[in-house]
Parts: C-alpha cells; sequence; structure tokens
C-alpha cells in the first residue's frame, strides 16, 4: 500500500509545491505577471488582488495538500474533497477578480 499511496499521492503534492510557489510570487515579490501574463492587464486594486488571489492559491495549496492526504484512506473521498474545494475555488476567484481585477481598458469595445 505505501509504495503504490506515493506514487498516486505524487500529482497532488507537485501541485501543492507549484501552487506554494505561484502564491509566494505574488504575496513576496507581486507578481502580478506570474498569473496574468505580460500583456500589460490593469488592475483595478493591484495591492488587493496580490494579496487576494496569493491567499486563493495559498487556499488551493492547502486542498491539493490535503487531497493527498485523505487519498491515504480512500481515492474517491480525495476526489470529492478536490472538486468541492475547486469550485469553492472558482467562485471566490470570480468574485476576487470581479472586485479588484481587470478594468477592461484594453480591450476592444
Amino acid at each position: 500500500m505505501g509504495n503504490s499511496y506515493l506514487s498516486n499521492a505524487m500529482i497532488p503534492l507537485m501541485m501543492t509545491l507549484v501552487l506554494g510557489y505561484y502564491a509566494a510570487r505574488l504575496l513576496i515579490f507581486h507578481d502580478t505577471e506570474s498569473i496574468t501574463g505580460k500583456k500589460g492587464t490593469k488592475l483595478k486594486d493591484k495591492e488587493k488582488y496580490v494579496t487576494e488571489s496569493g491567499k486563493l492559491i495559498l487556499f488551493l495549496a492547502a486542498g491539493s495538500f490535503i487531497m493527498a492526504i485523505v487519498m491515504y484512506f480512500n481515492t474517491y473521498a480525495a476526489v470529492a474533497e478536490i472538486i468541492i474545494w475547486f469550485v469553492i475555488f472558482g467562485i471566490l476567484w470570480k468574485r476576487m477578480n470581479d472586485k479588484y481585477g481587470d478594468t477592461g481598458s484594453h480591450k476592444k469595445k
């Protein structure tokens, strides 16, 4: 069980590390280009956007880590947990982006 578990849990654990990396880039270095791209996105409130998006990415990293733990006991419960986590993340991200995100000034009207 141990070797099989580690091979199954490797993807959620790697996702935890990758998401943690992006959260650090946002929260520590205030690097919005890491998630918005280099297209020169104008944000309504860059400081709030950086803070909130960093927290939300940490939330998703926590979900991936919890998935890896739950996967030890039940794979179906782990998949259900991450699906619920993603739905909550998606709703919170949309709210955050609507409040602090793209002003739409570079879009064609």
